[in-house]
C-alpha cells in the first residue's frame, strides 16, 4: 500500500492533468461566449448548483465513511444502494421541479427569457449527478484510488471533446447540452469503474441492514448536507446576487474571476479524495499516529497551496492576456486577488473538514464553522457595499468570510483534541504569498522574471528553514527521479 504522501501526489498529477484539460476547455469557452453570455451561464449554473445541492444530503461523504470501514466487500454494493435510495427521494422531485418551473425563474425572478432552455437542461443534468458522487465513494472508499485517479484524467479529456464543438455551434445551450452530455457518460462509466471489480460481492441489503446503514451513514452526513449547502450559496451567491443588484455584463466579469480563482482547488480536492478514506482509518486505530501524519503532511500542503496562488496571482495579467486573446475581461482582474485568498483559505477549510473534523465526528463544530463562512462574508458585505461597490465589496468580502471560518477550525482542533499544527513559519509563508502577490502589476515582464525567482528562493529557504522541506524529502525526490531515469534507459 503506498503511504499517504505518495497517494496525494499522484492525485495531485491526476488532478493536475484534468484541470488543464479543463483550462483548456475553459479558454474555449471564454473566446466562444462574448461577456453578457458567460454572465448568463453563471447565473443558470448557481442556479442549478443551489437547487442540486439540497439533494446532496451528506451521502457521499458519510458514504466513503461507512465503505472506508467495511469489513467485507459484500458490504459495499449494500450501502451504495441505500444511499442512491435516499438520494433520489430528493433528487427526482428536484429535477421534475426545476423543469416545471424554469419559466416562472427566467421571466419572473430574473427577468432574463434567455435561461428557461439551460434551466430546463440542467434538470436533466440533476438526475444524472444524484449517482455520481457515491460511486465516487465506493472507488475512494475501497482506496482503489489508481482507477480513481484514471477516471478523473479521462473524463476530462472527454469534457473537453463535447463543449468545444457545442459551445461553439450552439453558444450558452451548446454550454448546458454539453454539460448534461458529459454528465450521462460520467454516470456510465464510474459505475463500470465503481462494480466491475466487486461485480462477484453485489448482495443487495434486507430492510434491516439497510435500516442500519441509514443510521450509521447520517450519523455524520446531516452534518455534511447542511455545511455542503452552505458552501455552495457560498461560492455561488456572488453571481445569484449580482445579478439582481448589477447586471448581466457585470456577473460576467466577477464569473471570471470565480472561474479563474476556483482552480485553486485542484489542490485540496486532491487531498480530500486520498485523506478522508485513509486518515478516517487512522484516527480509529491511533490518535498520535493521526496527529503526526496529518502535521507532517498539512505542512507540506500548506506550502504547495500558498505557493500556487502567490503565483496565480503574480501572473495574472499575463496569463489571462495569453488564455483570452483580448482586454474584454480586463475589468475583472482587479478582484482575483481577493478571490484567490477566498478558496485558498477555503483549500485549508476543506483539507480540514475532510481530514479532522469528520474523522473526529466533530458536527457541531463543523457546522459552526460554515455557518461563519457564510455570515463573516455577508456582514462583511453588508458593511462595505457603499464604500468599495458591490464587486469588489463582494469580493473581499468572500475572503474574510473564509478566514473566519478557518480560525475557528484551528481553536476547535486545540480545544477539542489538544491539537495545534500552526506555527509562526504558516504565518510567515502567508505574508511572503501577499507580499507576492500586490507586486505583480507595477513591473514588466522583464523585471517580474528575476523578482519570481528571487521571492521563490526566499520561500524555498522558509520551508527548508522551517522544516517543511527537508535533506531527505531532497534524497528521497532524487532516488524517484534516477529510479525513473533507470527506468527510461533500459
Amino acid at each position: 500500500m503506498k503511504s499517504l504522501a505518495q497517494l496525494q501526489i499522484i492525485s495531485f498529477v491526476s488532478r493536475g492533468i484534468a484541470m488543464i484539460l479543463g483550462l483548456v476547455q475553459g479558454i474555449f469557452v471564454l473566446r466562444f461566449l462574448s461577456v453578457e453570455e458567460y454572465g448568463v451561464v453563471g447565473v443558470v449554473a448557481s442556479i442549478g448548483s443551489v437547487i442540486g445541492v439540497t439533494q446532496h444530503l451528506g451521502l457521499a461523504s458519510g458514504s466513503t465513511r461507512e465503505i472506508a470501514g467495511a469489513e467485507h466487500k459484500s458490504e459495499v454494493f449494500k450501502i451504495f444502494v441505500t444511499s442512491v435510495f435516499i438520494r433520489y427521494i430528493v433528487t427526482v422531485p428536484l429535477a421534475a421541479g426545476l423543469f416545471l418551473f424554469s419559466d416562472h425563474i427566467a421571466t419572473r425572478f430574473y427577468n432574463n427569457p434567455n435561461i428557461i432552455l439551460p434551466l430546463k437542461i440542467y434538470a436533466g443534468v440533476l438526475l444524472f449527478q444524484g449517482v455520481q458522487s457515491i460511486l465516487n465513494s465506493v472507488i475512494s472508499g475501497t482506496q482503489r484510488f489508481k482507477a480513481l485517479f484514471i477516471y478523473q484524467s479521462a473524463i476530462a479529456l472527454v469534457s473537453v471533446i463535447l463543449y468545444i464543438p457545442l459551445v461553439y455551434l450552439y453558444k450558452v445551450d451548446g454550454y448546458f447540452l454539453a454539460f448534461l452530455l458529459f454528465n450521462i457518460i460520467a454516470s456510465v462509466v464510474l459505475g463500470i469503474v465503481a462494480f466491475y471489480p466487486l461485480r462477484s460481492y453485489i448482495q443487495f441489503p434486507t430492510n434491516s441492514e439497510i435500516s442500519t446503514i441509514f443510521k450509521g451513514i447520517f450519523s455524520v452526513s446531516m452534518s455534511i448536507f447542511i455545511v455542503k449547502i452552505i458552501y455552495t450559496f457560498w461560492q455561488r451567491s456572488g453571481p445569484l446576487f449580482l445579478e439582481k443588484t448589477v447586471g448581466t455584463f457585470e456577473v460576467g466579469l466577477f464569473n471570471f474571476a470565480l472561474f479563474y480563482a476556483t482552480k485553486l482547488m485542484l489542490f485540496s480536492d486532491a487531498i480530500t479524495d486520498v485523506n478522508l478514506p485513509v486518515l478516517s482509518k487512522d484516527f480509529k486505530d491511533d490518535l498520535s499516529v493521526f496527529k503526526k501524519k496529518f502535521s507532517d503532511n498539512f505542512d507540506k500542503v500548506f506550502a504547495l497551496i500558498v505557493f500556487a496562488s502567490s503565483t496565480a496571482v503574480f501572473w495574472l495579467p499575463e496569463i489571462v492576456q495569453i488564455a483570452v486573446g483580448s482586454d474584454k475581461y480586463n475589468a475583472a482582474l482587479p478582484l482575483v486577488f481577493p478571490l484567490i485568498l477566498a478558496f485558498m483559505f477555503y483549500s485549508f477549510i476543506n483539507i480540514l473538514k475532510s481530514s479532522v473534523l469528520v474523522p473526529a465526528n466533530l458536527s457541531r463544530p463543523l457546522f459552526i464553522s460554515y455557518f461563519l463562512l457564510f455570515v463573516g462574508t455577508a456582514a462583511f458585505y453588508m458593511s462595505t457595499n457603499a464604500l468599495f461597490g458591490p464587486l469588489t465589496s463582494f469580493a473581499y468580502s468572500m475572503a474574510v468570510g473564509s478566514l473566519v471560518s478557518v480560525l475557528y477550525i484551528l481553536y476547535v482542533c486545540y480545544l477539542k483534541m489538544d491539537f495545534t499544527f500552526i506555527n509562526v513559519f504558516h504565518v510567515l509563508l502567508l505574508v511572503h504569498m501577499v507580499v507576492l502577490s500586490i507586486m505583480s502589476t507595477p513591473f514588466s515582464l522583464f523585471a517580474k522574471i528575476p523578482l519570481y525567482l528571487s521571492f521563490s528562493a526566499i520561500y524555498v529557504g522558509i520551508l527548508y528553514y522551517a522544516g517543511f522541506f527537508t535533506h531527505t524529502h531532497i534524497q528521497f525526490l532524487q532516488s524517484k527521479i534516477n529510479f525513473i531515469k533507470s527506468k527510461h534507459g533500459k
